[in-house]
């Protein structure tokens, strides 16, 4: 028929093109032959375009017929005859020679006809070869695109792609996909049809799985544009929301679900590389790069806010598709995408929770509201699994993470059940189980068990440490197959072999040191006596064991950290020094080495955060006690300004006032690195976790009592001020949020007269060793006779106050729950029973002598400087914020005032096998009892120093600060729980139970009254101490020498003024045959004592107190055995030879856990 080159399609044939538009962009394919009969009748001259939509709509039919085979072929709809199509439609496009637009959708057709009759190179012949060139070709003047013009576009662009793909040529398919993405990411995707979005979901389908950079292979890596195709293919599937599905497409059905999995692993990889995003739209500037490290304050929290943001939005599309998709597995499988996808959340839960992100980063909640996040997804994945001991040991460790042990070991012995049942089933059929997890990891979960129960629980948590320990020795012996790839041996395939010679050597190691810290742990507190050696040879055997050369592991710091202090608890004072100075010499970082918040990083994370450093500060003050053990004072105090030597300024350690809280040596050592560098408002501690701090401030009490001993008391009452300063700096106000607060550049030495402002009120002192300052400038200041300089800034002391000095507490109450032995340790402020002569401690001036020549462990100057005083000097007060005006306050944080902040953020460090689990973070409330515990004990510790330097009304006050702590911790946890069992029990965490903070308390008034020499007054102070806690070994032994003492008539059973009132009526009611009631007291105060010592001895707080067995000792002599009496004196020889200045146990914060 011949076509006038002019014609002109009337209103009817305009509509009926539209409508064909319309139907075509919304895939109603069964329209499409009416619509194209009526544009033949009335618009005869459009060949081609109707021509195009009947060959598309029976090819639209015939992929509809191969994917629904429940639908055969019937009369009525025969099967389309796709070949013949190609004629007709080809001489269609050659005849039309106006619209451009229908002739490419014409060979789109034709190409789409190839492409689904499996005829690449045809197809590829039909297309464009540069679909980005067409689409300018394609624009007439001002006319615009048709919608099916743009879906043709994208489908000619998905088409070519495709093809290159079958054909190997990716790098072409990219180049294809990538040239109409300018087009796909238009305005017009807001307004778009359905057949638009179909391909180009299509496209950008096969674009995001080519570009995914966690298989790229050997293609190089290109994170901007694959963060651009990503972020366009969320943008079309509407954030996971979208509901169109592509009918005409060949894709497999769980495609979707590839790409949200291909967008979540090409994020995870971004996030553990620790790159920074930019914010810009630009592909090729996605990232900063190099530039992250200049980036400011502000554009740093928008990118890890965004970062995080992106991440989750791909987390949980995938993880909705993935469990709608997946099924549940038969008992003898196992969903391996299911566990995949588990491992992969966790590996990013480890960086998102580590140190190089804070909360503030990670928006509201912070790292607790991840870790529910994750908690969540591993629930929900457990759904679709059948006893998966991945998802069980990944519980473990997030519900651990957020101190949820109780959930946490419910899981831990799910998994442990499931590990022994498949590991029996193995040993006897011969064919291990691949559903479970490899012997490395079953090893390495159960020794992070032992660690977390021995670190973190009770006596009760210490006896399942021990249970899994002998666990890990049973799995060690077990017959395994060795049928797991990577053991084969030349032996016969069936042949069984036991667990430990198919094992990693550094993994056995971690097991033997497992086992031995549960030995070594539970034999500090089991209540058999003769069974505590045989569990302290058997962890010394175990920790030797993991040290054994085959092990390639001989240098870790916690094996040696772990031996070093079980010989110190075992008297073998060389053997521990030689480990721990084996320890100090080496440079090995140790398996499963963790920075603060528990990942492990690479060389250059942890010497930027000075990992190895902080690990070896407990074994530098374990270092010091051996030496005080040895009598070595001087090199002993050297030593623990060694653990802060090492961080070379003390800036690193403590920030813009790391000088406040150390010692007068160490400040001047650094003098000139701070005038260089500078300060910066945060340091090391502000990123430790509160048991890491805890151990730096045992470090601070060691060194006064150092300086008690070398120097004298007066000199540790100084220096006392420095140890509250160290707290709040560490730990912030207890009156307040548990926040380190901001440094202020506050510096202020420290006098006596300090310490009566401090608590408000004017002391007593002793003339014969303080004088009073008459200086008008300072009303109440004293300075010290001492020619030691004051080294204290007390900026840092808590504002703490005794307002009411008459007013002494009548009394507490206890909470009543009956005696049983499941105590916790107990510890006492005050100095331990001396076995030094005088001849062994030095006047001030010989050992500042001998320290100079000194060749110990820490080489340097003299630790203590010495000045001449200056008698007429004026030394007023400067304003800390104990000393302000109750009406000023400090500059809040953001002041103006306020130091210049740092940027301290470290980056992302690589998982790698030697991860270790993320410190726990514990609530509020329990990180309170924990800091409020530690407060208390430091107060103890002052009142200890005052009450040896005669300063018994500042003595009492310190404890009256304690007791008021004490007083409000009660409240707080009253409201929370309010059982008798809630104050005695510990529970998870640091610090001390409620009984056991008011038996400490207690116990210190109760010595103060006996220094005062007011041994009945002591006598009711112990004893309310004991209705706390019927063990704590200073009221023990406290009321124990008191109530010999009674029997030993060195005091009277009663005071005076109860003695006198009693005269009158005991004259009266006397008989001459009747027992003598002063006789009967006599002997029931030693049987008293008798018992109660005999009984502390026995426990895990005193088989090893001196002064315990030393009274019980008395109470043998006293009772007339004295056989048993010499017994129990050499014993207490043996203890004072090798006793350090300190209990053992203040070393380890965390046991024998480093």
């Amino acid at each position: 028929m011949l076509i006038p080159l002019n014609a002109q399609e009337n209103a009817k044939a305009l509509n009926y093109i539209g409508q064909l538009d319309e139907a075509r962009c919304n895939g109603r394919w069964d329209a499409l032959p009416e619509l194209a009969r009526k544009i033949e009748k009335h618009a005869s001259h459009r060949t081609c375009i109707y021509t195009t939509a009947r060959a598309e709509a029976q090819v639209a039919a015939h992929i509809r017929q191969q994917r629904n085979d429940s639908l055969p072929p019937t009369p009525t709809t025969p099967p389309p005859d796709l070949p013949s199509l190609i004629d007709s439609l080809a001489a269609a496009k050659d005849q039309e020679t106006t619209h451009k637009q229908d002739v490419f959708a014409a060979e789109t057709c034709l190409a789409w006809i190839h492409w689904v009759l499996d005829q690449p190179s045809e197809s590829l012949a039909r297309l464009p070869s540069n679909v980005a060139e067409t689409i300018d070709n394609l624009r007439h003047g001002d006319e615009s695109f048709t919608g099916w013009t743009q879906v043709c576009i994208v489908k000619a662009a998905y088409l070519k792609g495709s093809v290159q793909e079958k054909n190997g040529a990716i790098d072409e398919a990219l180049k294809t996909y990538e040239s109409v993405l300018h087009f796909v990411g238009s305005d017009i995707l807001s307004a778009a049809s359905l057949q638009f979005k179909a391909w180009s979901e299509a496209l950008l389908a096969r674009l995001c799985v080519l570009l995914d950079i966690s298989k790229a292979g050997d293609r190089p890596e290109d994170l901007g544009s694959a963060l651009h195709a990503f972020r366009l293919w969320a943008r079309l599937m509407e954030n996971g929301k979208a509901q169109f599905s592509g009918e005409a497409l060949a894709d497999p059905p769980d495609m979707r679900r590839a790409v949200w999995k291909a967008y979540y692993d090409t994020l995870s990889i971004i996030l553990r590389r620790g790159s920074l995003y930019s914010g810009s739209s630009d592909p090729d500037h996605a990232l900063l790069g190099d530039a992250a490290e200049h980036a400011s304050e502000e554009q740093y929290l928008s990118a890890r806010l965004q970062q995080r943001a992106e991440l989750k939005l791909a987390e949980s599309v995938y993880e909705s598709l993935l469990l709608k998709e997946a099924r549940f597995p038969k008992a003898s499988e196992s969903n391996e995408e299911v566990d995949a996808w588990a491992e992969s959340v966790m590996g990013n839960w480890r960086i998102i929770c580590g140190p190089a992100w804070t909360d503030e980063e990670l928006g509201e909640g912070g790292k607790a509201a991840v870790g529910k996040g994750v908690l969540d997804i591993l629930y929900r994945a457990a759904t679709k699994s059948y006893h998966s001991t991945r998802i069980l040991r990944h519980l473990f460790i997030v519900h651990s993470s957020l101190a949820e042990f109780d959930l946490a070991f419910k899981a831990f012995d799910s998994y442990v059940e499931i590990v022994s049942r498949g590991k029996d089933r193995a040993e006897k059929s011969g064919e291990e189980d691949p559903g479970l997890d490899d012997d490395n990891t079953v090893l390495r979960t159960a020794a992070e068990a032992v660690r977390i129960l021995c670190r973190f629980g009770t006596r009760r948590h210490a006896e399942k440490a021990k249970e899994v320990g002998e666990q890990i020795e049973k799995w060690l012996k077990q017959q395994t197959p060795a049928s797991r790839p990577g053991t084969a041996t030349s032996e016969a395939p069936h042949a069984n072999k036991s667990t430990e010679r198919l094992l990693s050597p550094r993994v056995l190691a971690i097991a033997h040191r497992a086992v031995g810290i549960s030995r070594a742990h539970w034999a500090r507190l089991t209540y058999e006596a003769t069974a505590r050696s045989t569990f302290q040879a058997q962890a010394v055997q175990a920790f030797r064991k993991a040290l054994h050369p085959e092990y390639q592991d001989t240098t870790n710091l916690e094996t040696l950290y772990a031996l070093g202090l079980l010989l110190a608890e075992m008297r073998d004072i060389n053997g521990a020094i030689k480990v721990v100075k084996r320890a100090l010499s080496s440079n090995s970082r140790g398996d499963g080495l963790r920075s603060p918040d528990g990942v492990v990083g690479n060389a250059e994370g942890e010497d930027a955060n000075y990992v190895h450093e902080r690990k070896l500060i407990p074994l530098w003050h374990l270092l010091a006690l051996l030496l005080t053990a040895k009598s070595d004072f001087n090199t002993a105090a050297k030593t623990c300004d060694a653990a802060f030597d090492q961080f070379d300024d003390a800036t690193v350690l403590f920030g813009n006032q790391g000088e406040a809280y150390r010692s007068e040596h160490l400040n001047e050592s650094s003098a000139e690195l701070e005038k260089s560098r500078g300060n910066a408002d945060k340091g090391l501690v502000d990123r430790m976790e509160s048991f890491e701090k805890e151990g730096i401030l045992q470090v601070k009490v060691t060194q006064l009592l150092l300086l008690e001993v070398v120097e004298g008391t007066t000199a540790a009452v100084d220096a006392s001020m420095e140890l509250l300063g160290l707290y709040k700096r560490l730990y912030g106000d207890p009156t307040g949020d548990i926040k380190p607060p901001e440094t202020v550049d506050i510096s202020v030495q420290n006098t006596p007269g300090n310490r009566a402002s401090f608590f408000g009120r004017t002391k007593t002192l002793r003339k014969n060793t303080i004088t009073q300052d008459q200086n008008p400038a300072a009303p109440g200041g004293r300075r010290s006779t001492s020619s030691r300089p004051s080294t204290t800034a007390t900026e840092g002391a808590p504002t703490i106050q005794v307002t009411d000095e008459s007013g002494k507490p009548n009394g507490h109450h206890h909470h009543g729950l009956f005696h049983h032995k499941h105590h916790e340790k107990s510890s006492t402020g005050s100095i331990k029973l001396r076995k030094r002569s005088a001849s062994n401690v030095k006047s001030p001036d010989s050992a500042g002598k001998d320290s100079e020549k000194s060749d110990g462990i820490a080489n340097g100057t003299s630790r203590r400087g010495s000045a001449p005083s200056s008698s007429g000097a004026e030394q007023p007060l400067r304003p800390v914020p104990h000393n302000m005006s109750p009406t000023k306050q400090l500059p809040p944080q953001g002041h103006a005032d306020q130091p210049p902040h740092q940027d301290v953020r470290l980056p992302a460090p690589f998982p790698n096998a030697s991860f270790a689990a993320i410190e726990p973070r514990f609530p509020v409330l329990q990180e309170r009892r924990h800091t409020t515990s530690l407060l208390i004990d430091v107060w103890l510790f002052i009142a200890g120093l005052y009450a040896r330097a005669a300063l018994f009304e500042d003595a009492k006050g310190a404890v009256d600060e304690a007791f008021k702590l004490a007083d409000n911790l009660e409240s707080e946890m009253s409201q929370d729980q309010s059982s008798a069992k809630a104050f005695f029990e510990r529970g998870w965490g640091g610090g001390k139970s409620i009984e056991e903070l008011w038996a400490d308390i207690w116990a210190a008034r109760g010595e103060i009254a006996a220094a005062e020499a007011e041994p009945h007054e002591a006598l009711g102070h112990f004893e309310k101490g004991l209705s706390h806690n019927p063990d704590h070994p200073a009221a023990v032994v406290g009321l124990s020498t008191i109530l010999l003492d009674i029997y030993g008539q060195v005091i009277p059973a009663e005071s005076a003024q109860r003695a006198s009132a009693k005269e009158g009526r005991s004259a009266k009611d006397s008989k001459s045959n009747a027992p003598d009631p002063e006789e009967l007291n006599r002997l029931a105060a030693r049987d008293r004592a008798y018992s109660l010592l005999s009984s502390l001895t026995k426990l895990g707080t005193g088989w090893d107190y001196s002064e315990a067995w030393f009274a019980l000792a008395r109470a043998y002599e006293e009772g007339g055995q004295v056989q048993k009496a010499k017994d129990v004196l050499w014993w207490c020889v043996e203890l004072e030879d090798s006793k350090a200045l300190r209990k053992w146990s203040c070393v380890g914060v965390g046991g024998f856990v480093l």
